[in-house]
């Protein structure tokens, strides 16, 4: 039977090596040495994994004497730094270049908070720096999740005061991402509580001693946390108001911030006086700066013959090494040499060798950039812009959804434009390439390469409300009375404002949580060496159909970008890649806008003249491309183009190239960009089946016109199939319904096969998440393809404006100012998906056109050809014959690459 000695002496041994993991840690804190944090944490687990519970398990709640704990220290307060201290060390793992130990130190830390803290006790000391490294490695969503779930918790159970912290950290990821108003609005109402502890009041010393009694010591505690809040509070509201241009607000946050953080606020000030244009006002801030620091001294800076001067009581010391990459970024942009501002940069360079800042080391490198092309140094400058647009795009590997994609992507759009405005004059024809498509629908390209996720298929919580917003909409849309007078309409309308917005509010947060991006760790990088590759091959790797010699032929691309007046062109081909620029004439520029006004305004209803955009507005490719690329582009059998903005809109396969429409020269295809060429680069089965749908009934107050030919379309498509070709039984009028489309797309398909869609669509407008398709109970809309797998490998849109984009700003929580491009219509989400080729219209389509197109093409597809040549061939046909008018067909193009 144990006895009270055996008892006391293995208390002793447990106590002992409690105090061995307290200076194990403080050794690893005081030298930042990795040996030491892996002695220390070797130390802390094993003690809490295994002494601690063999010791309750031999002892009980029973301690060697009165007045003791049962054990010497609660095991909380080693597990709280413990698994801080993991997410430290890992950083300095990382910064070593150990990216597997560091990831093993996080994976680890994770499971000690996980089997140690309650769900409370990680939301209050783990959740802040587990976010923060899942925003840096680009899991934002998931960063964001946890951000907005510790933040329920701890408020439910009165927290107050830590959930501010946590929604500091969650407004400051916010700003980073350029979304400044919902950052603004987490933190209101702060401010006013957190002030009514004013700065340094009530403060008590911590060094007092055990003899002060703990209620005083539980206030100082939380005088100090309030007043170390209330600073971060005003240092990051100012930043906000910063960056939005609300200067005056800001500096007078700063000015208050003065008082306690001396120093760094006047830093802060530095940086908005140089915003604001006053470069002489921040230089006389920084020279008053120096001594705190310039400590090491900088080639071509000022050495103050002091040292550094003292930090603000209470400040984190090792906040001056961080606040020293500003500083000398900010030295750099004021410096009034341009050898001084290198020197600059290089020491802010130098400094984040240490200590990582992705959001200021884009900026210095992007100024080291500025600096050497005004010096003509261009291959400097030019590697130097590739160093910043590499930091840039590394956040952008995985979607963030629409709102963030752009908000992130709109401060740093400037120094992109540099980098290719530079590529551009020096003819560096590869790295204008890179740059277009590092600007070109990012998102599209990184999803495509992501493979489906096991169980991924199972509807999450989010997808099963999206499920019932949209039927509710769709109940609320075909319900009758909608569009007629009276409060019954009223109500119905707002209702119908109120599940859009609930609508897009989750889509935007399923496409950010797809369980594919949770496999992302080093993302989908632009690959444009397999996509330059997949271009340029000389031969097709399958049989190119009739009109081609041995079934072999060649292939070019051209990518485009339009800006400031021009358009930069590339065209990549089996005999190397080119670039060039054409300024447009006004009349071109006059003419697009017209065009795109046209487009927008005649969207899934009326068929202009002005859709055959060449004879309506005399424009021809080579007005909007030099010639010698237009000659390169059409020295091949097919042609891939990846347009830009409202190019995207354009009618490519009609539109005039050398005097005849495009397609008279050769097979056109449409990408958003380059990138996904080797994704989407699957050679078509030469056999194919087929499930068709379309014609169906719809609601006469819907106020849609009856498509008079679909039905006819779809008969016809049936003779040319055969029952043995067609995967299930046509679902024409009542059966053309929302559930019958579903049922199709989770259940039919596979290698060789084709969806036919003949329908009325929505086209993508201010509101790209109401684009969708009309059925006979409702409408399909994009949101609920894009939350889905398609496995067809061919899709046919037999509808109006399927592939019409928006332009400018759209609706998508909140006002979106759209800057990247973005692949956000019908025929692009039937491509993320899954689909590898679709066929469909930025402009509406008239009905016969759209019936003598489609058989067309499935025609020559069921002849052998791929499907961009059987879209060749039916262009060819319809302008052979002469009888339907080109405007009523000019925007049907082939979306893929074979």
């Amino acid at each position: 039977m144990p006895r009270k000695n055996d008892h006391i002496q293995e208390w002793t041994r447990l106590t002992t090596r409690t105090d061995d993991v307290v200076e194990a840690s403080l050794l690893w804190l005081r030298t930042q040495r990795l040996a030491a944090f892996h002695a220390y944490a070797d130390a802390a687990i094993s003690l809490i994994e295994e002494a601690l519970p063999a010791y309750l398990e031999r002892w009980g709640e029973r301690s060697p004497g009165p007045g003791l704990d049962p054990v010497p220290v609660p095991v909380v307060q080693i597990v709280v730094p413990l698994v801080q201290q993991h997410h430290v060390a890992a950083d300095h793992h990382a910064v070593a270049g150990q990216v597997r130990e560091a990831r093993a130190l996080r994976v680890r830390g994770k499971a000690l908070a996980e089997r140690h803290l309650t769900d409370v006790q990680r939301a209050e000391h783990w959740v802040g720096g587990h976010a923060e490294h899942l925003f840096a490695e680009g899991h934002v969503a998931r960063a964001m999740d946890l951000l907005v779930w510790a933040d329920g918790l701890l408020c439910a159970q009165d927290l107050r005061l830590v959930a501010v912290g946590v929604r500091l950290t969650h407004a400051r990821l916010l700003r980073e991402l350029g979304d400044h108003d919902p950052a603004l609005l987490l933190l209101e109402g702060f401010e006013e509580w957190l002030r009514a502890q004013r700065p340094g009041e009530g403060r008590v010393r911590l060094e007092s001693g055990p003899e002060r009694p703990v209620g005083d010591l539980a206030r100082a505690v939380e005088a100090e946390q309030r007043f170390q809040l209330f600073q971060r509070l005003l240092d990051l509201k100012a930043g906000l108001f910063g960056d939005i241009g609300r200067y005056a607000e800001a500096e007078r946050l700063y000015r208050e911030l003065r008082l306690n953080v001396g120093p760094f606020a006047d830093l802060q000030l530095a940086s908005l006086a140089w915003r604001r244009g006053d470069a002489r006002a921040a230089g006389e801030l920084l020279d008053a700066l120096a001594p705190v620091f310039e400590n090491s001294g900088v080639s071509g800076a000022p050495r103050p013959s002091e040292g550094p001067a003292k930090l603000p009581p209470g400040y984190p010391k090792g906040a001056l090494a961080f606040r020293r990459t500003a500083y000398c970024l900010l030295r750099a942009r004021v410096a009034d040499t341009s050898e001084k501002a290198l020197a600059w940069c290089a020491e802010g360079l130098s400094t984040a060798v240490s200590l990582p800042q992705p959001e200021l080391e884009w900026k210095l490198h992007a100024a080291r950039a500025r600096l050497l092309r005004s010096a003509e140094r261009f291959t400097s400058a030019q590697a130097a812009y590739g160093e910043a647009v590499r930091i840039v795009d590394r956040r952008r590997r995985v979607s963030t959804g629409l709102r963030w994609d752009n908000s992130y992507l709109a401060e740093r759009l400037p120094v992109l434009h540099e980098a290719l405005d530079l590529a551009v004059e020096r003819r560096d024809a590869l790295t204008v390439l890179g740059l277009v498509d590092t600007l070109k629908a990012r998102s599209f390209a990184a999803r495509l390469a992501l493979l489906p996720v096991p169980g991924a298929d199972a509807p999450t919580a989010d997808e099963r409300e999206l499920a019932e917003v949209t039927a509710e909409l769709n109940a609320l849309e075909y319900g009758g009375v909608k569009g007629e007078p009276g409060p019954d309409a009223a109500a119905r309308d707002a209702g119908i404002r109120k599940l859009q917005v609930r609508r897009r509010r989750l889509v935007e947060r399923i496409r950010r949580n797809d369980p594919r991006w949770r496999a992302v760790t080093e993302g989908a990088p632009v690959d444009l060496e397999a996509a330059v590759g997949a271009v340029a091959e000389r031969v097709w790797r399958f049989a190119g159909g009739p009109g081609v010699p041995d079934g072999r032929g060649r292939r070019t691309a051209l990518s485009l970008y339009r800006r400031q007046g021009r358009v930069v062109a590339v065209v990549v081909s089996p005999d190397g890649v080119e670039v060039g620029a054409r300024v447009l004439s006004g009349g071109v520029v006059r003419a697009l806008e017209t065009y795109g006004k046209r487009l927008r305004e005649s969207a899934g209803v009326v068929v202009d003249r002005a859709l055959d955009f060449s004879p309506a507005f005399g424009v021809a490719l080579e007005d909007l491309v030099p010639l010698r690329l237009v000659e390169a582009a059409l020295a091949a059998d097919t042609l891939l183009v990846a347009p830009h903005t409202d190019l995207h809109g354009l009618p490519w396969q009609l539109l005039t190239a050398l005097g005849r429409p495009l397609v008279r020269h050769t097979a056109v295809g449409v990408l958003p960009n380059l990138t996904s060429l080797p994704t989407l680069d699957q050679p078509p089965a030469r056999s194919v089946r087929v499930s068709l749908f379309g014609a169906p009934d719809h609601p006469e107050h819907q106020g849609l016109p009856e498509l008079v030919e679909a039905k006819g379309e779809l008969r016809d498509l049936e003779s040319l199939y055969g029952s043995e070709r067609l995967l299930s039984r046509t679902a024409t009028g009542a059966r053309a319904d929302v559930r019958t489309l579903l049922g199709l797309l989770d259940r039919q398909g596979g290698p060789g096969t084709v969806l036919h869609l003949s329908c009325h669509a929505t086209a993508a407008g201010d509101d790209p998440y109401d684009a969708g398709l009309h059925l006979a109970d409702g409408r399909l809309s994009i949101t609920q393809l894009a939350v889905r797998r398609v496995r067809y490998d061919e899709v046919v849109l037999s509808a109006c404006s399927g592939a019409q984009r928006p332009g400018g700003t759209v609706t998508a929580e909140g006002r979106v100012r759209l800057v990247g491009d973005d692949a956000i219509t019908l025929v692009h989400v039937f491509q993320e998906a899954g689909a590898a080729f679709v066929l469909g219209s930025p402009a509406p389509v008239g009905d016969p056109s759209a019936r003598a197109f489609g058989l067309a093409w499935h025609r020559h597809r069921v002849g052998g050809a791929s499907p961009l040549r059987a879209a060749r061939a039916a262009a060819c046909d319809l302008l052979d014959d002469g009888r339907l008018a080109r405007h009523n067909w000019a925007g049907l193009t082939g979306f893929g690459c074979r």
